[in-house]
């Protein structure tokens, strides 16, 4: 299977968080999702858990779980996007410093779609979005990344109900 940054047609630097992941015991991007979803990403929780151990916040933040699930070295796989913007909008991620290890590690573009796709449909989370936004290179981005997840696979669309139209919602990490 081909890496995202080839998906996307970009190089893959090497990152020395995948290195930090691995000396926690992390090794590949299941481990990463899986870990995501210990730590709230409910909605991505495997059906056959592999046994990750979360080595704590201090050890490896949110933020860092986010840059490494969004690596171009890793696999290419839309849900691992998707877990990502579901874990950036976690109460531990600071807006700042997960636009500052994008740059870092090369994940600017990614996380751009998803902070441009939060700003316009997570109400909520829309000063988070921008502050990510206004910390990333003001590269030109195609308005749609045609090899990333579309803004609705961020959201929870529960449809009409009893009352009415439920909310749309963008997916966060439960507490």
């Amino acid at each position: 299977m081909p890496s995202l940054a080839r998906q996307l047609g970009e190089t893959a630097p090497s990152s020395f968080l995948i290195r930090k992941a691995r000396r926690l015991g992390l090794v590949g991007l299941e481990a990463f999702i899986e870990l995501a979803a210990a730590r709230g990403c409910d909605h991505y929780r495997p059906s056959s858990p592999c046994g990750v151990k979360d080595p704590g916040h201090e050890c490896l933040s949110d933020e860092e779980l986010t840059i490494l699930l969004l690596l171009g070295e890793n696999v290419y796989a839309p849900k691992a996007v998707r877990c990502a913007a579901q874990l950036a909008r976690s109460h531990r991620v600071r807006p700042s410093h997960l636009a500052d290890l994008a740059i870092q590690h090369k994940t600017s573009r990614v996380l751009h779609h998803i902070a441009r796709a939060g700003s316009l449909h997570d109400p909520e989370g829309a000063d988070f979005w921008q502050a990510v936004l206004s910390r990333l290179p003001s590269t030109a981005y195609p308005e749609q990344e045609a090899d990333l997840p579309h803004w609705s696979r961020f959201v929870s669309m529960p449809g009409l109900q009893r009352k009415g139209p439920a909310p749309i919602r963008w997916l966060v990490p439960s507490r």
